[in-house]
């Protein structure tokens, strides 16, 4: 690297900086750390510039370590137990970051600037190794671009934009150094070289890469899914994490991958449950009501169990407008009042809309709203952080005798047997504990009740449950076995065995927020919970709070709340949209519904776009940029000609005029020489063209004399191209010249093989 100059490697440095500050900004992003602009930008600059230091000057470095090592030995002699500290601190840092990096472990927020720094640092000596080397430059671009790509899957918002930067960087980067081989062969060709041709190349490229980053943002970024449903769940199989990647479109109601709230998003480790759980302390979501209740947000629902893990079978949805009221599944003969909750995303990045019980309104500045099978409620996009929406929630008053002698008759056989189904490895003994503790009890409440109790008086709250054997029924292991555990254990147990004694039931995960005194609740990661709902005629679905480390639920009797629902609300259906006979809340779909075939809900809400207008968004596309490319290159071309002497400027010279006339219909014949393609342009197109005879000569001295041309000569040689360029112009048409010349081009078979043939006779 010594034969680089100051002005390149500041060049490089420069370059390198923007990868890395881009890099920098996605991976904050992409891991909630807070660091303000300027602190990323310190960082990816002290990054850059240590990598540069380390690979410019490896001896200096080396030299430099001998009294950086004489200082550390003589702190150890000092204070030995702070360097064991340090080295513990150290150790401890390592293995969190393997284990992170490998999936096993969650993002520690003490760790923040540590982590940062580290892969910042990997970064900028891989991108200063490529830049510096110069080789690799082309991989380079590829994986950056895949990085970005996957940020932006795993929802940074503005992960287009550091893909901007950084595509600007590295591709500014790969045509400097092309230019410098374009340089090398120049030079071996006795080329003269003007010494603003690498300003004037730099700057050609800086404008086509601009232009074409410009370009890109008109491309429609989300397209609709094919709906394979067999596909979708193959790949999920094999690959879980996909399933919690982003799609903002309305494959979030079940047709593949996703941006649906999930468990796994607050600690939670792979779609199986079990395993030691450490969830983030931050804040995820601020709520705001006059509620002093203990209120339990709705997030993910699911019904179906299998090999360990909660999935949802039901794809069926409902479309709402914002601020239209939804269906109430709750009998005639019930009574119910509402609560109002304001809702803001701090570091929480999800389509789903969460409220308690049933949601009866959503403000929301999507222009639309989805309710699944399930009640489970969301929107067509992903919530941004702090953004703001109001829900009103519907809750009932229980009448404990009434129902108490209520089932779940109302059901229709398909949905009775969804959210009673078990799988066949159920262990016997789960079935007969459930049998013993419900045997008692005749109605579906007092068997809820009974199984509720059970799990709450004899197993223990804990964050680090004994790990789940290999091949063993989660469900089984911890009734009988582990006996420890946290939400989920005690969810899917009362689940389990509700559904071994025929009461239909289902899992939900979301948020548990308590009253502590403000009107303002600040629901942290360590707040995130499941529980279990069991439906009842007329009640609808009605939580249950296995869990001991929380409150039973309390049971509201009529005519202890004195904020009964406003007026205009009432038991009917008040969207007037038909739903199935059966559960409610449980719907076809609708009469007018946009299916997956024939578009797709974009973000904002608007209607998408068609097939046709994104095919011919992609062709004016690709067109443009042809233009630009074959227009900058006909520039760079002629900007080499000035520079050039000797063979090489006359042939390329003879290439540049033939290329114009060209589009006027004329070509130079391979077994002609110069002087006669001159006199049979002269003679065919009837055309004059001034000292015409002067230019034939100057060319032919060039090419076969060795001459150099006179800045004259050159004057003359360039008036003769403009003469040309304007004759041709008006033989083809302006617009035929200009789709001949940047659009269709000289294709493969064009100028050059001629001219070499023929210069070389």
């Amino acid at each position: 690297m010594n034969n680089k100059n100051t002005k390149e490697i500041l060049f490089y440095f420069i370059l390198i900086s923007l990868m890395i500050l881009s890099f920098n900004l996605a991976l904050r992003d992409y891991t909630g750390i807070i660091m303000s602009p300027v602190q990323v930008l310190l960082i990816s600059l002290a990054a850059s510039a240590s990598a540069s230091i380390i690979l410019i000057f490896p001896k200096v470095v080396s030299a430099g370590l001998i009294p950086v090592l004489g200082l550390l030995f003589f702190y150890c002699y000092r204070k030995p137990e702070s360097v064991k500290l340090y080295i513990q601190k150290s150790l401890e840092f390592i293995s969190w970051f393997w284990r992170y990096l490998a999936g096993y472990d969650y993002f520690e927020k003490a760790y923040s600037l540590q982590f940062i720094i580290v892969i910042i640092l990997l970064a900028a000596l891989v991108i200063s190794t490529i830049a510096y080397k110069e080789k690799g430059v082309l991989p380079l671009i590829l994986t950056g671009t895949a990085v970005m790509a996957y940020f932006w899957f795993v929802y940074v918002s503005k992960a287009r934009l550091y893909l901007a930067f950084f595509l600007f960087a590295s591709i500014m980067l790969y045509s400097y150094q092309t230019y410098k081989k374009r340089h090398k062969e120049w030079i071996a060709a006795d080329c003269i070289i003007d010494y603003k041709t690498g300003l004037n190349w730099m700057i050609c490229s800086g404008v086509v890469i601009t232009a074409s980053l410009l370009l890109s943002t008109a491309l429609p970024l989300s397209l609709g899914p094919v709906k394979w449903s067999w596909l979708n769940e193959k790949v999920i199989n094999l690959f879980p994490f996909i399933a919690e990647w982003r799609n903002d479109a309305l494959e979030s109601s079940g047709y593949g991958f996703n941006s649906r709230y999930s468990f796994s998003s607050m600690g939670h480790i792979g779609n199986k449950l079990g395993g030691e759980i450490r969830m983030d302390d931050s804040v995820v979501m601020l709520v705001r009501t006059g509620s002093k209740e203990t209120l339990y947000l709705r997030g993910a629902i699911m019904d179906k169990y299998y090999e360990n893990g909660w999935s949802k079978s039901g794809k069926r949805y409902k479309e709402y407008k914002p601020d239209n009221p939804m269906s109430i599944p709750y009998g005639n003969n019930v009574g119910f009042y509402e609560r109002n909750l304001e809702i803001s995303h701090r570091k929480l990045l999800t389509s789903t809309i969460f409220a308690p019980y049933s949601l009866y309104r959503v403000q929301h500045d999507g222009r639309r709203i989805y309710m699944d099978a399930d009640s489970e409620v969301y929107a067509p996009k992903i919530t941004a952080i702090d953004t703001v929406y109001k829900v009103t929630s519907i809750i009932p008053y229980i009448d404990i005798r009434e129902i108490k002698l209520t089932g779940a008759e109302t059901l229709r056989e398909e949905d009775f047997k969804r959210y009673t189904s078990l799988p066949d490895n159920i262990p016997e003994r789960v079935r007969e504990l459930s049998y013993g503790i419900t045997n008692a009890e005749r109605g579906n409440y007092d068997k809820a009740k009974a199984i509720e109790n059970y799990l709450r008086r004899n197993y223990t709250y804990s964050l680090k449950p004994p790990r789940l054997p290999l091949n063993k029924e989660f469900t089984d292991h911890f009734l009988f076995e582990g006996e420890e555990g946290y939400c989920t254990y005690f969810a899917t147990s009362m689940a389990i065995l509700l559904r071994a004694s025929g009461v239909p039931c289902r899992y939900v995960e979301g948020f548990i927020t308590t009253y502590e005194g403000a009107y303002e609740r600040e629901i942290k990661g360590t707040d995130a919970h499941a529980w279990v709902e069991v439906f009842f005629d007329g009640y609808g679905w009605i939580t249950y709070e296995p869990t001991p480390q929380y409150p039973a639920v309390e049971i509201l009797n009529p005519g202890l709340e004195k904020d009964e629902i406003s007026k205009d609300v009432t038991n009917d259906t008040i969207t007037g949209e038909k739903e199935i006979d059966g559960i409610p809340g449980y719907f076809g779909q609708p009469e007018n519904e946009e299916m997956v075939g024939s578009g797709i809900i974009n973000d904002d809400g608007k209607r998408p776009i068609s097939f046709v207008s994104i095919i011919l968004l992609i062709t004016m596309s690709f067109l443009t940029a042809r233009f630009i490319f074959l227009l900058m290159k006909q520039i760079i071309t002629e900007i080499g000609l000035e520079r050039s002497n000797g063979v090489k400027f006359a042939s390329d010279y003879i290439k540049n005029v033939n290329r114009y006339l060209r589009r006027a219909g004329f070509e130079m014949k391979a077994e002609e020489t110069l002087r006669e393609f001159i006199n049979r342009l002269e003679f065919d197109c009837g055309q004059g063209f001034d000292n015409i005879s002067k230019v034939t000569t100057i060319l032919e001295r060039i090419r076969y004399g060795g001459y150099e041309p006179s800045d004259e000569d050159r004057n003359l040689l360039r008036a003769f191209v403009k003469a040309v360029k304007s004759f041709a112009t008006k033989k083809a048409g302006f617009f035929n010249y200009l789709i001949s010349m940047y659009l269709i081009g000289d294709g493969k078979n064009g100028v050059h093989k001629i001219y070499v043939h023929k210069i070389s006779c």
